[in-house]
């Protein structure tokens, strides 16, 4: 097949005034300076919740050990872990230090987005509103401060996108593979996810450029025989213990429920939820999301359909482009979690379409005709941008109940009389265990040892939190191996009963209270008790 002009080279809206003036440049740098003070808000407000920790344990691994202990994960590859422990060892480990690494990555996508933009062919005027639409969105600050992988999967996956268009426009397509192919291996080294962002450029190739297919497939194998060892190490892994039911076999099949929640989030602006007890997001917000951005997105679709039928053929445009980015993922991941044995739906893994989506909304809400809905739709967009603006600034910072066990950690080793002596923690589930063991295993003087004690009646925990494998420092046990003659145990719980579980059940075993210390959090309540057994 012949190549044909690439339609985006030739510009789909050439309005909103010229990109590079003082104006444009005056408003450029606004949106891009909320774009980094949104994302540095409150940035150390809480503490590292589960995940985190994880990041941060696998990232002290020493070298020869932490391709080991990712790969035992079974569910991330490795390279955020690397470059976090690069990061680490140039910056420490303070909090700040740590969120700023994810922050600093999320910055750094607003370069190849504007170079996608420039090779889309976009206006001024779609430039800048969807460079405002990522500054303000709740979703990307969210995990632009989540010291995990998702920031970096967020800026690998736009520069293939601006590379692989460069490849689409590129007369010599060859030279241009080769960057494209380079950035699509970090991006598969640091998600699985961004496989279906490679899909995707695939399926774009046979929709409408057939003649770059056997050269984008040929870099695809390649891609997968340099990735080969991974799966080598993973499968490897797998083998022991429970698999990948014990990673996400937890996760729903996902429903069209699902599907919504995941579009309310990349519509609103500034709100996130960082913790369960927490809305998903703002009921009103899915009305004010439909009327701004979901109809906008219709009459732009119902536009691109007249187009094809008026003109007797489809013709390749940026918003066709973008449906395809922003679509075609989801709709993988969607039949992938009902095909395979195992649901892979998450959100936070779908931010590889977050940008198109934004482009592609930035683009439908600025060539919306007639006038009169596009004034009325921009004014109730400036509403809702200050009103959750207002509302962020502010929101009260609330206590999660992931940090009541540093607190409670510190309050232990205040209380803690017998240096000299090794005393137990007891835990009795696997994520209040991890915490108190990454509190406690700088202590000054290192005199507490966590364990975690399965199979109490009447206690449940949550399946999605689990400790590493290949990790031993915590040691796992039964009730009937407890006989300590002090120690100390830790739950959560929404009151101090003497009558339920755990504390019931150890009563029962001879055990007494000495000392109860507590935190409250998020409607729950934190304890570390000390016992003595009589």
């Amino acid at each position: 097949m012949k190549a044909k002009p690439f339609s985006f080279q030739l510009g789909d809206n050439d309005t909103g005034g010229p990109l590079i003036s003082p104006s444009s440049i005056a408003i450029f740098t606004s949106i891009i300076g909320l774009f980094i003070g949104a994302r540095l808000w409150r940035l150390t407000a809480s503490c590292l919740w589960f995940d985190e920790l994880f990041s941060v344990h696998g990232a002290r691994h020493e070298w020869s050990r932490l391709l080991h202990f990712v790969a035992a994960d079974i569910i991330h590859p490795p390279l955020f872990y690397i470059l976090l422990k690069l990061w680490i060892t140039v910056t420490g480990e303070s909090l700040f230090w740590l969120r700023l690494f994810p922050v600093l990555t999320s910055i750094a996508v607003i370069v190849p987005f504007f170079l996608l933009c420039r090779e889309l062919r976009l206006a001024s005027t779609e430039i800048k509103l969807s460079l405002l639409l990522m500054a303000v969105n709740g979703y990307l600050i969210k995990y632009a401060q989540e010291v995990r992988m998702y920031s970096l999967l967020l800026f690998f996956s736009v520069c293939s996108l601006w590379l692989f268009a460069k490849f689409v426009n590129a007369t010599r397509a060859r030279n241009r593979l080769l960057a494209l192919s380079a950035i699509n291996l970090m991006l598969v080294y640091t998600h699985y996810y961004g496989w279906l962002v490679i899909a995707a450029e695939a399926a774009f190739l046979v929709l409408w450029y057939r003649d770059k297919l056997p050269d984008f497939l040929i870099a695809a194998a390649v891609l997968l025989l340099c990735f080969s060892p991974w799966v080598y190490a993973v499968t490897l892994a797998a083998e022991q213990g429970k698999g990948l039911a014990q990673n996400i076999g937890w996760v729903g099949r996902p429903r069209l429920a699902d599907v919504v929640q995941f579009f309310a989030l990349l519509n609103a602006p500034f709100y996130f939820r960082q913790s369960s007890n927490q809305f998903v997001y703002p009921r009103w917000g899915l009305l004010a999301g439909f009327l701004i951005f979901g109809l906008p997105l219709l009459a732009l679709s119902w536009q691109l359909v007249r187009q094809r039928y008026r003109q007797g053929e489809q013709n390749l445009s940026a918003p066709k482009c973008l449906i395809l980015f922003s679509v075609l993922p989801l709709a993988l991941a969607l039949v992938a979690s009902w095909v395979l044995p195992h649901s892979i739906w998450g959100t936070r893994h779908l931010i590889i379409v977050a940008v198109p989506y934004l482009l592609l909304a930035a683009i439908a809400l600025d060539r919306l005709r007639p006038e009169w809905p596009r004034i009325t739709v921009f004014l109730l967009l400036g509403c809702w941008l200050f009103l959750a603006g207002t509302g962020m600034l502010l929101r009260r910072g609330d206590t999660y109940i992931w940090c009541a066990w540093d607190q409670l950690s510190r309050q232990m080793i205040h209380h803690h009389h017998s240096p000299a002596e090794l005393t137990k923690v007891y835990a009795f589930e696997e994520l209040v265990a991890y915490h108190l063991w990454f509190a406690l295993e700088e202590s000054p003087r290192g005199e507490f040892k966590v364990g975690l004690i399965k199979g109490v009646p009447g206690l449940r925990e949550d399946p999605a939190y689990f400790l590493p494998r290949t990790f031993s420092d915590i040691a796992v046990q039964d009730l009937s191996a407890l006989n300590d003659k002090n120690c100390w145990i830790a739950f959560r719980d929404t009151d101090f009963h003497e009558q339920r579980p755990p504390f019931k059940t150890l009563k029962d075993r001879g055990y007494e209270v000495q000392k109860v210390l507590q935190v409250e959090a998020a409607g729950q309540r934190a304890f570390v008790v000390e016992l003595e057994h009589q």
